[in-house]
């Protein structure tokens, strides 16, 4: 299983709340407001000090900052290729956009469906519309008092909107929605009303009958007539980390079936079936194959749903593996040596070499064969080259060629 986040519940973060204004500020506050956020939120919000006071003093932010998980992760790698129409989050913490971040990628999370305009030109938007900790923090949403707020109304009333025109009858993949936060749940049922989804997958470790309790709202959207309804009783993070290995097998299995018709022609004879596979390595290490595939280095993100110039790339796999390379994680292992395949389609060798100046964590290829990138001959830099793996001055690893090079060097 995914190691957890380990984000408070609600019920804890009430708990936190209230320790501390009882300890530093009211020993009399009602004792009934402690584990119950929505009340304790509202009581704030009555006093009029629920911005200065519960928002910026009390709320245990540094609790939202934790260490992501593979869930995290996959949301940021499908939403960065776009390969999911969009993902809607009522957390507050900014997990996805860290793992975003960590991959290269300039994201944000949209508060509003306006933002998720603009942010779809890049990528599929991260519509969080119950706030942001790391953008207008005073502006999150923790009590229903605060609908009343024009700037709050506002993103909330943009925001249903965005989703009805561009969610509608979308198969939804529903992820923790079912909050041990009844407030929540029912804003949630609220802007996910007028999707009309084709599908409603609920991923929740509860039992069917607790989810219909807890949030009957949601249940009754995914309920609704011509709504296929499922409930996948597992691990958020660990579907979607299954999710994303799915996508990432299939994308590889693409730039493989691509050089497969120039492979047959090369060789003479139908290409085995067991050659078309992709391996079965985690998903951190398919998203190094599919970077690879892109051609991009591990400081940029893969942001392709589909591969682009394969066919010659495909091509070289199909090579290798006919050979009798064995997969490792890197690329290929064959006669003794690591084997590193990027596509290289319409780059001069010697260029795209200087951008793979990476991390020493990202070596560990002997050769790295860059299918369709032109050798002139040249260095990439004219200044003095480097090392390997050296801070001041780095230099790509492996020894580098193009496909005609590589196939020489290998034999193959």
């Amino acid at each position: 299983m995914a190691a957890p986040s380990n984000l408070p519940s609600a019920k804890r973060v009430a708990e936190m709340c209230f320790d501390a204004y009882r300890l530093t500020a009211d020993q009399n506050c009602d004792i009934a407001l402690r584990g119950n956020l929505e009340a304790l939120a509202e009581h704030f919000s009555e006093l009029g000090t629920l911005k200065s006071v519960f928002i910026e003093e009390l709320v245990p932010w540094n609790s939202f900052a934790r260490p992501s998980n593979v869930g995290h992760a996959a949301i940021a790698d499908l939403l960065i290729t776009g390969a999911a129409a969009a993902a809607l989050s009522s957390n507050y913490d900014i997990l996805i956009e860290r793992r975003a971040w960590d991959y290269g990628s300039d994201f944000r999370g949209s508060l509003d469906g306006d933002e998720a305009n603009v942010d779809s030109a890049k990528r599929s938007p991260l519509l969080k519309f119950h706030g942001c900790s790391h953008r207008d923090k005073v502006s999150t949403i923790w009590a229903p008092s605060q609908f009343q707020d024009p700037v709050i109304a506002g993103r909330i009333a943009r925001s249903k909107t965005w989703m009805a025109a561009n969610l509608r009858e979308k198969d939804l993949l529903v992820v923790g929605f079912w909050s041990d936060w009844d407030y929540l749940n029912q804003l949630l049922g609220a802007v996910l009303r007028d999707v009309a989804p084709l599908s409603v997958t609920v991923v929740d470790p509860s039992k069917t009958n607790q989810l219909q309790q807890k949030a009957p709202d949601l249940w009754a959207l995914a309920h609704s007539q011509n709504v296929i309804f499922n409930h996948v009783p597992e691990s958020g993070a660990d579907v979607l980390d299954d999710l994303r290995r799915t996508f990432s097998k299939n994308y590889v299995r693409q730039f493989l079936a691509a050089g497969r018709p120039a492979f047959e022609a090369e060789v003479g004879i139908e290409c085995a079936v067991v050659l078309l596979e992709s391996p079965d390595f985690d998903s951190e290490t398919l998203y190094d194959w599919r970077r690879d595939a892109e051609g991009v280095p591990s400081g940029e993100p893969a942001a392709m749903t589909h591969p682009a110039h394969a066919e010659a790339l495909g091509f070289f796999h199909l090579l290798l593996r006919h050979a009798g390379a064995d997969l490792v994680p890197t690329g290929y292992h064959i006669h003794g040596r690591v084997i590193r395949v990027i596509n290289g389609a319409g780059a001069i060798l010697g260029t795209l070499r200087t951008k793979f100046v990476e991390a020493p964590a990202a070596l560990g290829a002997d050769i790295v064969v860059a299918v369709g990138a032109t050798d002139l001959g040249l260095p990439g830099n004219v200044v003095r080259r480097g090392r390997v793996g050296d801070v001041v001055r780095p230099e790509a690893g492996g020894e580098w060629f193009d496909m005609q090079s590589a196939r020489a060097e290998l034999n193959i």
